[in-house]
């Protein structure tokens, strides 16, 4: 795992989107993730609708938890407008320096502080929309971090959480059995890897109301996304280390999901939920 003193130290599944993997190239690689999401038409489809359901208003206080390259804020920035406030946390100094680059070239108004889930850095009641997107997947307390976004919410705030449930990954041109073992060994690599199915009751234990719409979309990778994916390359080394495949299946795995994406026809999908939650008045 990166633990930031060498600048070259090499990217991992273990290592993706922690708060002290700050070495260039794994900042690199992590921006380049997050930014082939942001192109993603579904993730664009599901954005759009969580925005309309969760009705963000000009003057509003947002915040955007796990901000990552600063996208979202810098959305949440132009929706409130100039008397309200769009505010990025993002533990990761890397990710959050190319935020604040990306938000001054854009002329945004959106402002970046460090922060984890767990101890968001806002006082009680203080927050109208709170923003948290594909981000307790990676926390190892999900319940501390909900109880956390319920804490900072005004009365008649929303929190729009949008997760992944890794267990419903499907990919093509690769042994089922195969593909499941590396999906575990994926899922291994992932603090809190079924984040989605767990969110409702997360978001009611912590005394939050969910709207009984609940939006979902696959996010799909397609042949230029999977062509030598780095992502798929160390799931299936990881399941190699775990023992769930052979050597030999990896290499078949890998080489037939080269060739389906030279070939054109690869796909590889996960599902993405959204929970609009309120707090009661």
């Amino acid at each position: 795992m990166d633990t930031g003193d060498e600048r070259g130290a090499s990217f991992t599944l273990g290592s993706a989107f922690r708060p002290d993997t700050v070495a260039d190239e794994a900042v690199a690689r992590m921006v380049t993730v997050l930014d082939a999401q942001d192109a993603a038409p579904a993730i664009e489809r599901l954005r759009a609708w969580m925005l309309a359901a969760g009705d963000v208003r000009r003057g509003e206080v947002c915040v955007d938890l796990g901000s990552g390259t600063g996208t979202m804020t810098r959305r949440l920035a132009s929706l409130t407008g100039p008397d309200g406030r769009a505010i990025g946390v993002e533990p990761n100094p890397g990710l959050r320096q190319v935020a604040e680059g990306r938000a001054e070239g854009a002329g945004s108004s959106a402002e970046f502080r460090p922060g984890l889930a767990t101890e968001l850095p806002f006082e009680d009641g203080s927050v109208d929309v709170l923003w948290c997107e594909r981000v307790l997947q990676h926390v190892p307390e999900p319940q501390a971090a909900v109880d956390e976004i319920a804490r900072v919410l005004r009365p008649g705030g929303r929190a729009l959480l949008l997760d992944s449930d890794h267990d419903t990954r499907v990919q093509s041109d690769v042994d089922p059995d195969v593909a499941r073992a590396i999906t575990r060994a994926f899922m291994g690599q992932v603090a809190n890897p079924m984040a989605a199915r767990h969110l409702l009751r997360q978001a009611i234990t912590a005394g939050l109301a969910v709207d009984p719409d609940i939006g979902s979309s696959a996010l799909v990778f397609g042949p230029e996304q999977l062509a030598g994916s780095d992502l798929f390359t160390m799931a299936a080394e990881q399941a190699v280390v775990d023992g769930l495949v052979t050597r030999e299946q990896a290499d078949e795995a890998m080489a037939a999901m080269d060739e389906a994406a030279r070939e054109g026809w690869a796909f590889a999908a996960v599902t993405v939920f959204g929970f609009v939650c309120r707090k009661d008045r």
